[in-house]
């Protein structure tokens, strides 16, 4: 069964596309990927941000009917929580950029998680959400240090705090 959940693992993510952090999503610049990168402006931030936001919700949500391991659907219910409450303050901030549905990239692994298989389905969501978590924590870095918006650099700043939390039990539990 163990290895079964590898290769679907496997699978899953090279239908993915491999790194997360490695795609666009629409017009939307790369994600930076060093310390000294620059940061994205106000629209590219908030555009990813919340795209990122929903894609997490809505994959934990998918976690919460599907996931086999109780830590696995405590660490679901903690980002369905708190990420809604992220997603709607940047709505809040920036309701001109911010998306309020899945596109694109995003849109695509959510349907390829919907078909891992049961078994697999606990780790799968725990790689796409250390992914996730990774490039996430990357962009509001960026953003918090370097972007020009006083109110989004606040933002990304005071969401890291969950972000690499949730980016540490991800870690904790693959």
């Amino acid at each position: 069964m163990r290895v079964t959940a590898c290769v679907a693992i496997a699978a899953f993510l090279l239908a993915s596309g491999g790194a997360i952090a490695e795609e666009k999503t629409g017009d939307v610049a790369a994600i930076p990927q060093g310390k000294a990168a620059e940061a994205p402006d106000a629209e590219a931030f908030a555009r990813e941000a919340s795209l990122a936001g929903l894609f997490d919700v809505e994959t934990a949500q998918l976690a919460l009917d599907r996931a086999n391991d109780a830590d696995v659907r405590k660490l679901a219910r903690e980002i369905v929580e708190e990420q809604t409450l992220a997603n709607s303050r940047l709505r809040a901030f920036a309701p001109k950029y911010a998306r309020t549905k899945l596109e694109g990239d995003y849109l695509a692994r959510l349907e390829r998680l919907k078909q891992v298989k049961a078994d697999a389905f606990d780790q799968a969501f725990l790689a796409i959400q250390k992914e996730s978590h990774d490039r996430s924590v990357r962009l509001f870095q960026s953003y918090a240090a370097g972007g020009g918006d006083e109110m989004l650099k606040s933002y990304a700043s005071e969401s890291l705090s969950f972000l690499t939390l949730h980016q540490t039990r991800v870690n904790s539990l693959r």
